[in-house]
């Protein structure tokens, strides 16, 4: 598939910004080296993974938060899905089976709002192990957390 998200936006509420800030590398020098306390490359992993935990804990994505209160952010550009298209294709499968109707792909700007319902959902779970492996390895936290979802 091509990246049929290269002129979406992905907002997210302003009061995220500091969540994101704190877990990823790109607000933070020398933080590659420092995976222990800054496990997400970009803000599109962590927004990603907040995705796919909300989806395997069958958490209901929240509307509710369109338009958001508070102000939005916008976190993520679209096109950065273009060197990361399997995260695309995800996100199209993602509105699919939530819309359950196959012509949602037609309609990139409403399957992104999916998907960053379902961020916002998975969001609240994420940050209890963030904040779990603080002081220890935020990486190793998380890999447990991953696994013990997995193996549910």
């Amino acid at each position: 598939m091509q990246n049929l998200f290269g002129q979406a936006k992905i907002e997210l509420p302003s009061s995220f910004r500091d969540d994101y800030n704190k877990y990823c590398q790109h607000k933070n020098p020398g933080a590659r080296e420092k995976t222990h306390k800054y496990p997400f490359p970009r803000n599109v992993d962590m927004w990603f993974l907040s995705i796919c935990i909300a989806v395997k804990l069958e958490i209901e994505p929240d509307f509710s938060f369109f338009p958001y209160k508070g102000g939005e952010w916008n976190a993520i550009p679209g096109s950065v899905f273009g060197s990361d298209l399997w995260m695309s294709d995800s996100l199209v499968l993602l509105a699919i089976a939530y819309t359950k109707d196959k012509s949602i792909i037609d309609k990139p700007n409403e399957m992104m709002k999916i998907a960053n319902a379902y961020a916002i959902a998975g969001h609240a779970s994420l940050l209890v192990k963030l904040k779990e492996g603080e002081g220890d390895s935020i990486l190793d936290c998380i890999s447990d957390y991953l696994v013990e979802l997995i193996e549910e």
